[in-house]
């Protein structure tokens, strides 16, 4: 038979192996910052805190801190963000070589996120150059801008994300211009993956 605890009542609940009862008092989960809950070795799924730094209850599941929003909160699985590069504009643009390839990293010098993830600082780690997230979620990445080719023949911009890594670079794709010299193209373009860690069995 397992023992019981009961604060506040001298019959603790048949189902509970911890019951409080109180008319006004509440349990105080611990409260700790964002950096302290995930410095926790080792947590239990399961585990409950406060996080001081969103005002906000965390409990961890599996493999990953899930955030206990209302419905009148901000979305804890939906975000967007827009960052437009400020070194490469329509008066000082990037200039391309034929069988040149270039990485261009976006110095995101306009930023509007404040509609990311309530638990993600940031989407797009300018020290890293790596999108943040959560293991498994899912990211719609939308890239755009204005290309203008500046020789006669036909010219083809092939694009592609390089993750790093062995992986390198992935979603090839190539934009034909075909609207002759010097005129203006729009590209735009969307790609949808899954962030995605490999742990240690």
């Amino acid at each position: 038979m397992n023992a019981q605890v009961g604060i506040g009542t001298t019959s603790p609940d048949s189902s509970s192996i911890l019951d409080i009862s109180s008319t006004n008092s509440g349990v105080l989960i611990p409260r700790m910052t964002t950096a302290q809950r995930l410095a926790i070795s080792n947590p239990s799924s399961g585990l409950l805190v406060f996080d001081t730094d969103v005002n906000g209850f965390y409990f961890y599941n599996t493999d990953t801190w899930l955030h206990l929003s209302t419905e009148t909160g901000y979305s804890d699985y939906t975000g967007w963000a827009d960052y437009v590069d400020g070194t490469y504009i329509s008066a000082s643009p990037l200039v391309l070589s034929g069988g040149v390839q270039v990485t261009l990293l976006n110095d995101a010098s306009t930023i509007r996120d404040s509609q990311k993830l309530i638990d993600v600082t940031e989407f797009y780690d300018s020290t890293t150059q790596t999108i943040t997230g959560r293991n498994g979620e899912a990211i719609n990445l939308v890239i755009e801008f204005k290309a203008r080719p500046t020789t006669a023949s036909v010219t083809r911009l092939t694009l592609s994300i390089d993750i790093g890594g062995v992986v390198g670079e992935i979603y090839p794709n190539t934009f034909v211009m075909a609207k002759g010299q010097n005129q203006e193209h729009f590209y735009l373009q969307t790609i949808s993956f899954w962030l995605s860690r490999i742990v240690d069995a």
